[in-house]
């Protein structure tokens, strides 16, 4: 019966193998720092040329030299200027009196859409279905005419209750953000 597990190589030659490879390990570890000394001699060879490249310019060609420096600053300005640009825009809400009419459109919506009225002002958040359910008094169809009842303010947004005076919601009063209100 033969035992796989049975080491089959002598204990003297094991030893003459591991010997020999950390021999290789510790040759690959000197050959590796010489190159990084290399490296590292290169790049402060290089680093010394440019500066003193600089210095030279900087001595004998100023007005190049500061040149150089004002058209880098340039470059970087017009960059920084030229990336911004993209912000939010803020939409116009019309000055607002109580007793005039408005069209309700939704500006978050291409093209304009339909207005979701609520119970109360500041609802707007509510995520969770049924709590939005029992908040909502109606959604008025993109471009209905309503009248504006009443204006406040909850947690820096102007909020209109409002009563459309047409279609299905007509008669019937609930609370929108300012921002759908048109003229």
């Amino acid at each position: 019966m033969s035992n796989e597990n049975e080491n089959t190589t002598p204990p003297n030659e094991g030893e003459g193998l591991k010997e020999t490879v950390e021999e290789k390990v510790e040759e690959i570890k000197e050959e590796v720092e010489e190159k990084v000394e290399e490296v590292k001699e290169e790049a402060a060879e290089q680093a010394s040329k440019l500066a003193e490249t600089l210095t030279r310019l900087r001595t004998e060609k100023p007005l190049v030299f500061y040149g150089g420096i004002g058209a880098v600053v340039v470059v970087i300005l017009l960059l920084v200027l030229m990336s911004g640009g993209g912000g939010v825009q803020q939409v116009q809400v019309p000055p607002l009196q109580v007793g005039q009419t408005y069209k309700l459109v939704n500006p978050n919506v291409t093209g304009g859409g339909d207005v979701l009225l609520l119970q109360a002002p500041g609802r707007m958040g509510a995520t969770d279905p049924e709590l939005r359910a029992k908040e909502q008094v109606c959604v008025v169809k993109a471009g209905t005419s309503a009248k504006l009842v009443e204006q406040t303010v909850v947690n820096y947004v102007k909020y209109a209750k409002v009563e459309p005076q047409e279609g299905d919601c007509a008669g019937k009063q609930g609370w929108t953000p300012v921002i759908n209100l048109k003229q």
